[in-house]
């Protein structure tokens, strides 16, 4: 099974925190290609310390590429938050007040309305999650990597089938270039013993020239190596793609380049019209999925 990169997944749920009420949540995943694993988390004050086990958890389950993690509360946020008086401060406005008024001899004083109009006159406070809230968080980001896993799985097969595509047309290339090699090679033999009886009847200069060109020419279009190489590629890509290994993405990108090389080394030892031709078409297919296996983990 082939994997994407590239994924989202959400979820929205209401939990009950005791002492504080019902809280809603909302967890995001979002991946996209990267050539490794790369977290950016954005979580609430109240969460900040749960971050580097959150980024843990998203590893094991998403592998690799750049993961964007949200988790923020809904309208119950006030469920974590609460506004209280700071008496040390009202104490303090109350006092200076006192005094100014005695000093220097200012009637009145401080009404409630009055201390609202100050400032840090209120605090925010915030309620600390336990330890069971804590592990609740952390199963529902695994809840949703899971999910998200299931999108990039539905992904992967769409990219398999394209990639099963890609690679029987170069099967299919390659057995015609098979062909053109023996035919071609037939051709040289052919021209190698003409030249050869040529020369045995009438030894000179001239022919012995023709006839080391054509040894030469005889030797360099020999491909049959990088045939055999490139059919080998081709068997461990089928292997690759049927087993149940998770990441697949970088063997394939390297696999991908093995068949790029072997096929320029085709076109660049046999320069038969025909077998270039052929060539160029299994390096557009291969380029093809290079594209694509970008997005493979």
């Amino acid at each position: 099974m082939l994997y994407s990169m590239t994924g989202f997944a959400s979820e929205l749920v209401t939990v009950e925190v005791p002492g504080t009420g019902r809280v809603c949540l909302a967890i995001e995943i979002k991946t996209i290609n990267a050539r490794f694993f790369e977290a950016v988390c954005k979580l609430p004050n109240v969460l900040s310390a749960l971050e580097v086990k959150l980024i843990n958890v998203l590893q094991k389950k998403l592998l690799r590429g750049r993961v964007y993690l949200t988790v923020k509360f809904g309208e119950d946020n006030e469920a974590f938050e609460s506004l209280e008086p700071s008496l040390k401060n009202v104490q303090a406005y109350l006092s200076a007040s006192k005094a100014i008024s005695k000093t220097y001899g200012i009637p009145g004083e401080l009404t409630v309305r009055d201390l609202f109009a100050l400032p840090n006159i209120f605090v925010s406070t915030k309620t600390e999650l336990g330890d069971e809230h804590e592990q609740l968080v952390v199963s529902l980001v695994e809840r949703v990597a899971d999910k998200l896993m299931r999108t990039r799985a539905e992904e992967g097969a769409t990219l398999r089938k394209d990639f099963d595509l890609r690679f029987e047309l170069c099967r299919r290339s390659i057995e015609r270039i098979v062909g053109l090699f023996e035919t071609l090679m037939a051709n040289l033999k052919i021209a190698v013993d003409a030249k050869l009886a040529a020369y045995q009847a009438d030894p000179n200069d001239q022919l012995k020239i023709q006839l080391d060109d054509l040894y030469s020419t005889l030797n360099k279009s020999d491909i049959q190596e990088e045939i055999t190489r490139f059919k080998s590629h081709l068997l461990a890509v089928e292997n690759l793609l049927a087993n149940d290994q998770v990441e697949k993405g970088k063997r394939l990108d390297f696999i991908l380049q093995e068949l790029l090389r072997e096929t320029n080394t085709i076109m660049a030892k046999c320069s038969n019209y025909d077998i270039s031709s052929v060539g160029v078409d299994i390096k557009v297919e291969l380029e093809k999925a290079r594209e694509q296996v970008q997005n493979i983990i």
